[in-house]
């Protein structure tokens, strides 16, 4: 099916959230579609896993970082960085109460 180009350039940004070892990939994506972000999202990918080898002050050993790429993109305006700080932050709010996540620091 033919979709035209966007006008617009997407933006890209990282964030890496700890949570618990149960907590799946289908459960991560779910939830970070999930965030309302008034469809800015256009696609997110798990690209890092980190699990400690011992716990520490930011870690339990029962928790593992995910690395979550968001892709941001609204066609008809370039976004500003508020959009974008705004969108992110309906992620993270989104995964800390769906999931229980938190930003790793």
């Amino acid at each position: 099916v033919y979709a035209p180009l966007p006008r617009q350039q997407a933006v890209a940004r990282d964030i890496a959230v700890i949570v618990g070892e149960a907590i799946s990939h289908e459960a991560l994506m779910q939830a970070v579609t999930a965030a309302p972000t008034g469809g800015l999202l256009r696609g997110a990918r798990l690209f890092d896993v980190y699990r400690p080898k011992v716990g520490g002050a930011e870690m339990a050993p029962h928790e593992r970082s995910l690395a979550v790429r968001l892709e941001l993109l609204d066609d008809e305006a370039t976004l500003t960085d508020a959009q974008i700080d705004a969108a992110v932050h309906a992620v993270v709010e989104t995964l800390a109460a769906r999931l229980g996540a938190r930003l790793r620091g």
